[in-house]
């Protein structure tokens, strides 16, 4: 139950600080601009993160035996899922930037 109150709280405080830029923004242009300085931070974080997770779990499972080295199998498959994911989103996204000249 403690676990689940740290995220809780954790991500209310990730709330509470984006929301604080939201309102600082005056207008449109300046709330867009907001989020993607704010995403511009975040996303080389989440895939740096990705990353290390592969890497952590492809180390698991060179160094573990048995059961372990099977579950270490399975993190390592879902970072490849994970990182082929992020990247076909962020490929689209460029896709859809450069058709709509954003």
């Amino acid at each position: 139950m403690k676990k689940h109150t740290k995220y809780f709280t954790l991500s209310l405080l990730l709330w509470a600080t984006s929301l604080s830029f939201v309102f600082a923004a005056d207008n449109v242009l300046g709330l867009i601009s907001t989020i993607q300085g704010i995403l511009s931070a975040v996303v080389p974080l989440i895939f740096s993160l990705a990353v290390i997770y592969f890497i952590w779990s492809t180390s698991q499972y060179i160094l573990k035996e048995g059961d372990a080295k099977n579950e270490a199998k399975g993190h390592m498959i879902w970072g490849i899922v994970i990182l082929f994911v992020m990247i076909s989103i962020w490929g689209l996204v460029a896709i859809l930037e450069n058709t709509f000249l954003l």
